[in-house]
């Protein structure tokens, strides 16, 4: 008897264009499907945030300021600050507990920070 081979659906992704540090600046899109409604944003770092150099913290890693802007059909334009790992262009958003991680397998992962811990 033939298994029936599951189609997998991406329910989100992250895809870098632009690399930090490189003379374009940062840029990243970003997608999610949540409660039937596609989300799309943006993540780079705004003109004042371009002027701040990236702290280092006690681990060693380099973290920059970030900025996000989320759209949905009829919905609140949403932007945020985020940090960004300098190293990985994994991007935190603290307020929500989400992510934004380009080098994910599957096209990217945008949503909820599962920690490993």
């Amino acid at each position: 008897m033939a298994r029936k081979k599951t189609e997998y659906t991406a329910k989100s992704g992250a895809k870098l264009h632009q690399r930090f540090g490189s003379k374009e600046g940062l840029f990243m899109t970003v997608w999610k499907v949540e409660n039937g409604k596609m989300w799309k944003g943006k993540i780079f770092r705004s003109d004042k945030q371009s002027k701040e150099a990236p702290t280092v913290s006690r681990t060693g890693k380099e973290w920059c300021s970030v900025t996000v802007v989320l759209d949905a059909p009829f919905e609140k334009t949403i932007v945020l600050n985020a940090l960004m790992n300098t190293q990985n262009h994994k991007v935190y958003i603290k307020e929500w507990n989400y992510m934004a991680n380009p080098s994910a397998s599957n096209g990217g992962y945008f949503g909820k920070h599962i920690s490993k811990d």
